[in-house]
């Protein structure tokens, strides 16, 4: 298809957010955890595959201005969508191109990391071979590529309700009738499908719960669309391997950990995988996995998994767990709980890992270096500094850090905060924050993420340019007081309100 030739997300454009788990950041973490260095992140390449509007890029390129971002979709109409936020934000760290996959050749030189998000299901196979091809060819000897992918055996009840929807609604031509007719499928299979006390009937309106929510634009190119093909772990695998890629890790490092299922199963998981890649196939069948964010390095590029605790102490760490009891027992044996708001919880007897997890509660949501971390949890326990460090205390630390990674209570990261938590005497939002505040709720934040906020506070992010105090604010916000702004007629309501925009992360650091 020629890259000027209309497409179904030119009429019906896929809306573009930041992917968390493409962000350097995480892929440099990730490797970096496997003994392998990638470049700086301050002056990386980045390709991106598939890259719509920029949502994903763009927000990179704001807070890496001295890094390098390229994105290529075929969809000429979500590239112009992207080109206008660029010009307005006088970006010019990052270009868009409308054009096809299969163009990118030698030319365009090569890439510390390589994205494909939301893209490899759904082409031919061909692209989705010129796909690996170019994870390959235009990839730097360290870097990290991504490839996320529907994967079975999840997506094969998704694929009878996508088969459904498909058979009803492409007797008609026009997308909004097509997504009409797919919900109206919908509503008749929730009611006139099986027992929902059986396995089947339980397992279906799982399904159609999540997709009664799912937005219109959701509806049309994941479940409507021509190609949407679903593959195990194991056959993408030894796809990537045959374009000279091997595995590293999956983006989302607690999906693929054994310590989610009974003890009784995990071993015999182990027993029966000879490989990382049978092991994760396994759980795959295990937990009817749906979707991959897959991790690809050089076949050549060499890694250990087995983690040290010096590559531990050279990371950041975050974490938003708070403990169970409000005045939690630090002494060693006492065991206590953290947990974050999602709910993932650890228990741990140990007196420095209670300790460092204290201190990571009251930093939330700053990264914490790994050796100040470290001081900081011994400084609590130990406050007169009677005695020194041990050095068996920081391998304690680093193993239960690292056990609380994969469990996803705790972030690691390669580098500091983007942001600050704290707003400064001159409040200054990011330009993309507050660019996008001007029209809409959904802001991108420093974490690489979106949220929604409220009216007042969209009116008052284009206020927060760095050019005003505090009391200057309150003065602006005074002369423009109407509408939403009238929230903030308070001095105390204003500083609360910029105090939760810092802690939102969306000033830079």
């Amino acid at each position: 298809m020629l890259p000027n030739s209309k497409t179904s997300y030119d009429e019906v454009p896929y809306e573009s957010f930041p992917v968390p788990g493409t962000h350097p950041d995480r892929l440099a973490t990730l490797a970096w955890l496997a003994g392998v260095q990638t470049p700086a992140l301050e002056t990386c390449r980045v390709l991106e595959l598939g890259c719509a509007a920029g949502g994903n890029l763009i927000p990179m390129a704001v807070e890496l201005p001295r890094a390098q971002f390229t994105g290529v979709d075929l969809s000429a109409a979500q590239v112009a969508d992207g080109d206008a936020v660029i010009r307005a934000l006088q970006l010019g760290n990052v270009r868009l191109i409308a054009g096809s996959v299969t163009d990118i050749d030698d030319s365009f030189g090569q890439f510390d990391y390589v994205i494909a998000h939301g893209i490899y299901s759904w082409v031919p196979n061909a692209v989705q071979e010129k796909i690996l091809e170019v994870c390959n060819r235009n990839l730097a000897p360290q870097g990290v590529a991504y490839v996320s992918y529907n994967t079975l055996p999840g997506w094969r009840t998704r694929g009878l309700i996508r088969d459904l929807m498909r058979y009803h609604a492409l007797q008609f031509t026009e997308p909004d009738q097509r997504v009409a007719q797919a919900r109206a499928m919908l509503d008749f299979l929730a009611r006139g499908g099986p027992d929902e006390n059986s396995a089947y009937g339980k397992l279906l309106r799982s399904e159609l719960e999540l997709l009664h929510s799912a937005p219109d634009y959701y509806i049309l190119h994941e479940h409507l669309e021509e190609l949407n093909e679903p593959l195990y772990f194991h056959e993408f695998i030894e796809r990537a391997q045959r374009h000279g890629l091997q595995y590293l890790a999956d983006a989302e490092i607690a999906s693929t950990q054994l310590s989610r299922f009974p003890p009784p199963v995990a071993d015999t998981v182990r027993r029966l995988a000879s490989d990382v890649i049978r092991q994760e196939q396994l759980m795959d069948f295990l937990s009817n996995r749906t979707f991959r964010q897959t991790l690809l390095m050089h076949a050549e590029q060499s890694f250990n998994r087995l983690v040290t605790v010096e590559r531990m102490q050279a990371l950041w760490v975050a974490s938003p767990a708070a403990a169970a009891r409000r005045n939690p027992d630090l002494a060693e044996g006492i065991v206590e709980k953290f947990c974050t708001p999602a709910g993932m919880c650890v228990s741990t007897p140990r007196a420095i890992t209670k300790s460092a997890l204290l201190t990571l509660s009251t930093r939330w949501p700053a990264a914490v270096a790994g050796p100040e971390l470290t001081a900081s949890a011994y400084s609590r326990l130990n406050p007169l500094a009677a005695k020194p460090p041990r050095a068996e205390d920081a391998e304690t630390l680093a193993g239960d850090l690292l056990h609380s990674y994969a469990a996803g209570i705790v972030e690691l990261h390669v580098r500091a905060s983007p942001f600050s938590i704290e707003p400064g005497t001159r409040p200054c939002a990011s330009p993309l924050a507050r660019y996008q505040a001007e029209r809409g709720t959904r802001i991108t934040t420093l974490r690489h993420d979106s949220i929604v906020v409220p009216d007042p506070i969209r009116a008052l992010l284009p206020l927060l340019d760095g050019s005003r105090t505090l009391d200057e604010i309150f003065a602006a916000v005074g002369a423009q007081g109407r509408g939403s702004l009238s929230a903030f007629a308070d001095p105390e309501l204003l500083k609360t309100a910029v105090g939760q925009i810092a802690r939102n992360t969306l000033i830079p650091a």
